[in-house]
């Protein structure tokens, strides 16, 4: 008479396995405890039956039953060994990838609340994240066969175990020093509106953020520090950001960069250069060209030039017209240069008191936070202490900066922790942050992380100062 045994853990019933020709009662178990860490994981099992007493000729079968089940849990051990492995690397991974993002915006908001509340601000980088892997397992059987009564019965073991472990080790650099200074404290690249541009950000966000004035147009620029007592001005530079974000949902927005030769030095004699200095000169990337009157040369050298193009067809448009007559610029011109600098009327570039390139003041990245720190909703309580400075109008009450980085950012302030937030933090008291369904603000940080990130792209990190070994 043939046997089914079944092995059965945690409520479900494994495959059976026939035995002839002893008659074994189906086996259950209760389920097991399993124990779940941040660093690893582990689980084990364990199978026992107590059979009525068999005689000394069932042994053989007995012992083939013991090594079916022993093959079969080295075969389950070697499963999960092979399947450890790539499932570690795909959610580790992507677990690890969410979380610098999230700590990543968590870190920028906080510095902006610390920037309102005149506090220092405090970057780390995520140096180097290292995640090392651990698998274990074993498995076993086993029996015992004696004579007797039922009191002293015979014994069946079957034992499966498996270990995972994770130990990742972080590392963390503080912002500090000669690379504080390049990244946050230095003006922001000319080139930077172009290529946000051409990604496809609004150049009106770009502008805004970036640009402190523009031919005179000021952008708000005494709020690139700490809060100003007085309003700033901003109206017209708003506007004409607002033409220029016109344009370009239009397609008529047409920003490029050419290359044009400059003088790099006054006329020298011609007789005090000789040809081997001019194949020099050419070998190192440098140009040279003769006076005009033909008794000297000048050495030249190339830059790369922004440069706003107008096409004809869209020259007579209202807004090109009104940008121009905003910037003074001297109409009719298909094109102007996008120079770095403040214009005044003694620009060699004015003519007719109009000008024939649009010069532009960049802000920092530090400038550019403390903008946006203008956004942050702060809590009553903490104006009547005085906590942070309040912007007073000429006529009197308080100056509404939502006039000012409304259209950018608004960031929230509750004593309790928000449900619905994109990214929130908890700072004296309470809790500061961005709603997920604002895509406006979402937008604006988004944009403040790529240009934290394109800083960062030509500075020289510091050795790491912090690392975090995390587990055993």
């Amino acid at each position: 008479m043939n046997t089914t045994v079944r092995l059965a853990a945690r409520g479900k019933t494994v495959a059976p396995i026939t035995v002839a020709p002893i008659t074994v009662a189906p086996i259950t178990v209760a389920p097991a405890s399993r124990r779940w860490f941040s660093r690893g994981a582990s689980a084990s099992r364990r199978y026992s039956r107590a059979a009525t007493a068999l005689p000394n000729r069932c042994f053989p079968l007995c012992h083939g039953l013991l090594v079916t089940c022993l093959a079969a849990s080295v075969s389950v051990v070697f499963l999960c060994g092979c399947v450890a492995g790539p499932t570690a690397l795909k959610v580790s991974r992507v677990r690890y990838n969410e979380a610098v993002q999230s700590t990543k915006n968590e870190q920028l908001l906080l510095n902006l609340v610390r920037l309102q509340y005149r506090e220092e601000p405090l970057f780390l980088d995520v140096g180097s994240i290292a995640a090392q892997f651990k698998f274990e397992g074993s498995g076993g059987a086993g029996a015992g066969l004696t004579e007797g009564p039922p009191k002293n019965p015979h014994q069946f073991d079957l034992e499966i175990g498996f270990g995972f472990e994770e130990k990742p080790t972080i590392t963390l650099t503080p912002l500090q020093g000669q690379d504080f200074a390049n990244r946050l404290l230095s003006p922001l690249p000319r080139d930077v509106i172009a290529h946000l541009t051409h990604s496809g950000w609004s150049i009106d966000r770009v502008l805004r953020l970036t640009v402190q004035t523009m031919n005179g147009l000021d952008n708000a620029s005494s709020a690139s520090g700490p809060t100003p007592q007085q309003p700033p001005q901003f109206e017209a530079f708003a506007r004409v950001s607002k033409l220029f974000r016109e344009l370009q949902q239009q397609g008529l927005l047409q920003l490029a960069h050419e290359t044009r030769q400059r003088d790099l030095s006054g006329p020298i004699p011609i007789q005090g250069v000789s040809l081997a200095d001019v194949v020099e000169a050419e070998s190192r990337g440098y140009g040279v060209r003769a006076t005009d009157d033909g008794t000297g040369l000048v050495l030249t050298g190339s830059s790369q030039v922004l440069v706003w193009h107008i096409s004809p067809e869209v020259a007579q448009a209202a807004e090109v017209q009104e940008i121009v007559d905003l910037l003074g610029l001297l109409p009719g011109r298909s094109s102007y240069d996008i120079q770095r600098g403040i214009a005044d009327q003694s620009d060699p570039s004015t003519a007719a008191g109009r000008r024939t390139v649009i010069r532009m003041t960049p802000r920092s990245l530090m400038g550019a936070m403390f903008y946006l720190s203008q956004a942050i909703e702060v809590p009553q309580r903490h104006r009547d202490k005085g906590l942070v400075t309040t912007t007073v109008c000429v006529a009197g009450g308080s100056f509404d900066w939502a006039c000012v980085t409304g259209e950018l950012l608004r960031v929230h302030s509750r004593r309790t922790r928000p449900r619905d937030a994109a990214v929130a933090i908890q700072h004296k008291g309470y809790w500061y942050y961005v709603d997920d369904s604002d895509l406006t603000s979402k937008s604006t940080l988004a944009l403040l992380g790529q240009l934290f990130a394109l800083q960062a792209g030509s500075a020289a990190g510091q050795p790491p100062t912090l690392t975090l070994p995390i587990g055993g």
